[in-house]
C-alpha cells in the first residue's frame, strides 16, 4: 500500500507539470537566494574587513526578508496549485480513495517537492555562493582573496526554514480536502461565484487610507518623524490597495458593464463579465501585483542611486579632508595650541579653507516665532539645534558674513536660520537685530537629522560662558560642553597620501592631549575624522545596501512574474470552455484571441499604474529618507526612479507578451 502512495504521487506531479515545474524551480530559486544571503552575513573573510558589522547587520536583514517573502509567495503559488487540482482530487475520492488516503499522497507529494527544492536549491546556491561574492567585493571596492566555504549554519537554516515551510502547505491542502465534500472537489473551479456586491463602504476606506499615506508622503516635513511615519503610509497603502482592488474594481467594472456601447462589443463582453464573477480573487491577486511592483521600483531606485551618489554622500557627511574635534566640560578655546601642534608635523601651506572655532550646542524648541529651551516645549518632534558662539568664531567658521554681521551689543543676537525669531536660551531673553539664511553648511548630516541647524551669534566669550554656566546650573555639571572645531583639506596628494597625512595629524592629537594631562579634567572627548579614512565605510554601508537592494528586487521581480504565471494560467483553465462555447456559436478565432488581449490588458495595465502612482506619491518622503542617509541630490534620485521604472516597464511587457500568449494556448 505504501508504494502504491509514491506512485500516485510520482504520477501526480508528472500530471500536473504545468504548475509544478514552475513552482518547484520557484522553490529551488529562494531556497539558494536564501543560502547565499546566509553565506555573506557568515562570510569570515567579509568579517576580517574594517567596518563590515555594517555589511552583516544588512546581510542579516536580507535573510528575514527573504524568509518572509518565500512564506508568503509559496503560499500563495500553493493555493493556485491545490485549487486546479481539486477536480482531480475529487475523481479520486469518487473511486473511493478515503480522504485519509488522499492526505498521504498529498504528503507523498509536499515530501517531494520539499527535497528537491531543498536538494537543489542547496546546491545552486553554494555554487553560486562564490560568484555572489565576488560582485558583492567588486559592488564595494574590495580586492582581497575570495574565501569559500560551505556555510553549514546556512544549509540548516534552509532545511529548517523550508520544512517549516513546506510542512504548513501540506497542512493547508489537506484541510482544503478535509473540509470539502466529494462533489464540490469534483466540481473543483468550476463552482461559479455569485455577482459581488458593491462595497460602497470598502471602497471610502481604501480611497481614505490611501489619502492620508499620500498627505503624511507629501507633507511630513520633521526627519524625527519620517522613519517613523514611512512605516504607517505603507501599511495605509498596502490597506487602501487591497480595498481599492477589492471593492474599486468591482464598481469600475460594474460602469463598463453598463455602458452598453463598450460592453456589447465582441472584444470586451467576455472580459468584462469574466472578471467580473471572480473579482474577489482577480482583486488579492492585482493588488499583490501592484504592491510588489511598487516595492521593486522602491527598492532598486533608492539603493541605486545611494550607491551612484557615494561621493555626494561622503561630501555631505565628510566637507573637509580632516575634522578635529574637542569637547571641553568648561568655555575653553585650545584650538590654537592644538593647530600649532599639527602644523608643526605637516606643512601647513600645503592645506587650505582651514577654518578654527568653538561653539556651544543648545537643543531649543519651537513656540510659534519663538524658540525656546522651557521644557515644556521641548520634544523629539519639535528639536532644533543651535550653535550659539562669539561673533569671532562665527566669521572664522564663513567668511563671508564679515561685513554683514555688524556690531553686536550686550544682551542681543544674530540668528543664522532662515528667519527672523525671538530666543530665549536657559530663561534669558535675547533681542534678536539681525537674521540671516545659511550661505554654507558644512554639518548638512546634522540638518537631515533634525527640524533644523541654526546659529546664535552673541557678542564675544563672556556671554556664551553666561549661557554655558546657565545650561550647567539647568543640566548638572558634565552634561554640557563647548566644542572646538579644526577644519582643512589638503591642497594636493592622492587618497593613500591623503591617509597617511590624517593619521600622522592622529597621532599629533593624541600625543598633545597625552602631554597636558593637567586639561584632562576640562576635556569630554576628542576625535579626528578623515573623508579618505572612512570612505571605505561609506563603500561597504552603500554598496551593501546597493548589493541588498539589487537582491531582493530580483526576488520581488520573480514573485511579481510567478504571480501574473499562475494568475493568468489558472484564468486560462477557468475560461477555456466560455471561449470554446463562443466559437460554437459563431466567433472566430481572431476575434477570441482580441477578447483575450482586452481582458490581459486591463488585469496588466490596472497594478503597473497604480504603482506608478504610489511611487510618485512616496517621492517626497522617500527623498527625505536619502538625506537622512546623506544622499542630498534629489535629481539623482528622480533620474534613477525614472531608469528603474523605464527598466521595470519594459520587463512588465514581456511577462504581459509571454503570459498572454499562454493563456491564449490554454484557451484554444
Amino acid at each position: 500500500m505504501g508504494k502504491l502512495y509514491f506512485k500516485l504521487a510520482k504520477t501526480n506531479l508528472s500530471n500536473n507539470k504545468p504548475f509544478y515545474i514552475p513552482y518547484i524551480i520557484s522553490s529551488i530559486i529562494t531556497v539558494a537566494m536564501l543560502y547565499m544571503m546566509s553565506f555573506l552575513s557568515d562570510n569570515k573573510g567579509l568579517n576580517k574587513i574594517m567596518g563590515a558589522d555594517s555589511l552583516a547587520i544588512i546581510f542579516r536583514l536580507g535573510v528575514g526578508i527573504i524568509v518572509i517573502f518565500s512564506y508568503i509567495f509559496l503560499f500563495y503559488t500553493n493555493s493556485f496549485i491545490i485549487k486546479r487540482r481539486k477536480k482531480e482530487i475529487g475523481v479520486y475520492n469518487i473511486l473511493g480513495m478515503e480522504k485519509r488516503h488522499l492526505s498521504k499522497v498529498l504528503f507523498v507529494e509536499t515530501i517531494y517537492s520539499a527535497i528537491i527544492s531543498l536538494v537543489c536549491g542547496i546546491i545552486v546556491g553554494i555554487a553560486f555562493s562564490k560568484f555572489i561574492l565576488m560582485v558583492l567585493y567588486g559592488i564595494i571596492g574590495i580586492h582581497k582573496t575570495v574565501e569559500f566555504f560551505v556555510n553549514i549554519h546556512g544549509i540548516i537554516l534552509c532545511v529548517v526554514s523550508f520544512g517549516i515551510l513546506f510542512l504548513l502547505t501540506f497542512l493547508y491542502n489537506f484541510m482544503q480536502i478535509k473540509l470539502a465534500n466529494p462533489i464540490e472537489l469534483l466540481r473543483g473551479t468550476n463552482v461559479g461565484e455569485r455577482e459581488p456586491k458593491t462595497k460602497i463602504f470598502m471602497t471610502i476606506v481604501g480611497v481614505v487610507c490611501l489619502a492620508i499615506a499620500y498627505y503624511i508622503a507629501i507633507t511630513t516635513e520633521n526627519p524625527l518623524n519620517v522613519l517613523t511615519l514611512f512605516f504607517v503610509a505603507v501599511l495605509l497603502v498596502i490597506i487602501g490597495t487591497f480595498a481599492l482592488f477589492t471593492a474599486g474594481s468591482i464598481a469600475l467594472l460594474k460602469l463598463l458593464r453598463n455602458n452598453k456601447k463598450f460592453y456589447y462589443n465582441k472584444r470586451h463582453f467576455m472580459a468584462v463579465s469574466g472578471m467580473l464573477y471572480r473579482m474577489k480573487q482577480n482583486a488579492a491577486g492585482l493588488a499583490s501585483i501592484c504592491i510588489l511592483s511598487t516595492m521593486v521600483l522602491v527598492v532598486i531606485s533608492t539603493t541605486v542611486s545611494m550607491y551612484v551618489g557615494i561621493q555626494d554622500e561622503l561630501m555631505a557627511r565628510y566637507p573637509n579632508d580632516v575634522c578635529v574635534t574637542v569637547d571641553y566640560n568648561s568655555v575653553i578655546d585650545k584650538s590654537s595650541e592644538i593647530e600649532k601642534a599639527i602644523f608643526d608635523e605637516i606643512d601647513s601651506a600645503e592645506v587650505k579653507n582651514k577654518k578654527a572655532f568653538s561653539y556651544l550646542s543648545v537643543f531649543v524648541g519651537q513656540k510659534g516665532d519663538n524658540f525656546t529651551t522651557d521644557k515644556e516645549h521641548l520634544s523629539y518632534q519639535n528639536s532644533y539645534l543651535f550653535y550659539i558662539l562669539s561673533k569671532d568664531d562665527f566669521i572664522k567658521k564663513d567668511s563671508s558674513f564679515k561685513d554683514k554681521i555688524g556690531n553686536i551689543s550686550k544682551g542681543e543676537a544674530v540668528v543664522v536660520l532662515n528667519k527672523k525669531y525671538d530666543i530665549k536660551i536657559f530663561g534669558k531673553n535675547y533681542k534678536v537685530n539681525k537674521s540671516f539664511e545659511h550661505t554654507e553648511d558644512n554639518d548638512l548630516y546634522m540638518i537631515s537629522t533634525l527640524n533644523g541647524l541654526g546659529y546664535i551669534i552673541l557678542d564675544n566669550d563672556e556671554s556664551v560662558q553666561e549661557l554655558y554656566d546657565m545650561q550647567e546650573k539647568m543640566l548638572g555639571k558634565g552634561a554640557n560642553y563647548y566644542t572646538n572645531k579644526i577644519r582643512f583639506d589638503f591642497k594636493s596628494g592622492n587618497k593613500k597620501q591623503k591617509a597617511a597625512a590624517y593619521k600622522k595629524i592622529d597621532n599629533v592629537v593624541k600625543k598633545y592631549f597625552k602631554e597636558n594631562k593637567n586639561d584632562k579634567k576640562e576635556i569630554s572627548s576628542y576625535w579626528v575624522e578623515s573623508r579618505q579614512e572612512n570612505e571605505q565605510n561609506f563603500y561597504l554601508l552603500y554598496g551593501g545596501l546597493f548589493f541588498l537592494g539589487i537582491f531582493l528586487g530580483t526576488m520581488f521581480l520573480i514573485v511579481t512574474v510567478m504571480i501574473i504565471f499562475y494568475k493568468q494560467i489558472t484564468e486560462g483553465y477557468d475560461d477555456r470552455e466560455r471561449y470554446q462555447i463562443l466559437e460554437k456559436v459563431g466567433m472566430s478565432s481572431r476575434e477570441v484571441k482580441d477578447t483575450i488581449k482586452s481582458q490581459i490588458r486591463i488585469v496588466f495595465v490596472l497594478p503597473i499604474f497604480a504603482a506608478a502612482v504610489h511611487v510618485t506619491a512616496a517621492f517626497p518622503m522617500v527623498n527625505r529618507i536619502l538625506k537622512m542617509l546623506n544622499l542630498n541630490n534629489e535629481k539623482l534620485f528622480a533620474g534613477c526612479l525614472a531608469a528603474t521604472i523605464i527598466v521595470f516597464s519594459v520587463i512588465y511587457y514581456l511577462v504581459f507578451k509571454v503570459t498572454s500568449r499562454a493563456y491564449y494556448k490554454i484557451v484554444k
